[in-house]
């Protein structure tokens, strides 16, 4: 966290603990809309693979865990801007708000990361059912499999080790607390994410095209399975605001409230979209 210069704290207006002006219950909403929507697709698709065609694997389960750590990400997003300051403006925060704020923050980027990472792991394994052996495609799709599965314990050490020690990332005051600025390993871990996104939902593609069907079929296989693009925008609109967050504004609580409705959409889509080609037998 970016402490503001002198001069930008004089610019700022008296602090108002009381009645603080606030984004009101929209991310709430958002949230509570958008999480029951990806739990209902998660379980149309296990009605699928369990009771219709009977063929439920690693996918699905990879799937549900991620749709777990989906709903860390809005218990986390709900209590952030409802409970610890995350939709208030920074001058309007109690310290004991900031300290709150700040450990449901990174509670949430490390749930995130479980989540996003997850998805796309399920999603990759689902390729595997289509992937002949030894083709390209098989291989490639191992290949992102290994990087989305190291991905996620580089990107948690970057969070939980940009701050020695690792509590001094919430206690702002602490005496010996040596902290890298947060926008390097956010940047990394939000760059990498987008380019594995894309990777993921475009790795598909050749294959479907390939396959011996009508093209009005391959047409529909390949929307279906390319939705996931949808994540894509949502994982470039998230790196915006984090590096809006970050680098461009000192009022980090208000501007934040974008940061955390792009995460949430960004992991929900993620186990819709990668439900979506699963439902074909229920269309």
């Amino acid at each position: 966290m970016r402490f503001p210069p002198p001069e930008v704290i004089a610019s700022w207006p008296r602090p108002n603990y009381k009645n603080p002006e606030t984004r009101g219950p929209t991310l709430m909403i958002v949230e509570l809309t958008i999480l029951p929507l990806a739990l209902i697709c998660l379980a149309l698709r296990l009605y699928v693979r369990m009771y219709m065609i009977k063929r439920s694997w690693w996918d699905d389960w990879l799937m549900v865990a991620s749709a777990v750590c989906c709903c860390g990400v809005t218990v986390s997003v709900i209590l952030a801007t409802q409970l610890y300051g995350w939709n208030i403006h920074a001058w309007d925060l109690t310290y004991t708000q900031m300290v709150q704020g700040r450990q449901v923050s990174i509670a949430g980027q490390t749930i995130f990361v479980f989540a996003s990472g997850f998805a796309k792991l399920s999603i990759l394994a689902s390729y595997l059912r289509i992937a002949l052996p030894g083709s390209w495609f098989r291989r490639l799709t191992w290949a992102a499999i290994a990087i989305v599965g190291t991905a996620i314990p580089a990107f948690l050490m970057l969070l939980w080790l940009q701050c020695s020690p690792a509590t001094s990332y919430w206690n702002l005051f602490a005496l010996e607390r040596d902290c890298m600025h947060e926008w390097p390993p956010l940047a990394a871990q939000t760059t990498v994410t987008v380019i594995t996104d894309f990777i993921v939902y475009v790795l598909p593609m050749p294959t479907l095209w390939k396959v011996q069907l009508p093209l009005s079929q391959r047409i529909s296989l390949m929307i279906l399975f390319g939705f996931g693009g949808i994540v894509v925008v949502a994982g470039c609109m998230r790196t915006y605001w984090v590096h809006y967050v970050e680098v461009e504004t000192y009022d980090v609580t208000w501007e934040g409230f974008y940061l955390w409705i792009w995460a949430a959409v960004e992991v929900n889509l993620g186990v819709i979209c990668g439900c979506a080609p699963v439902l074909k037998p229920l269309l």
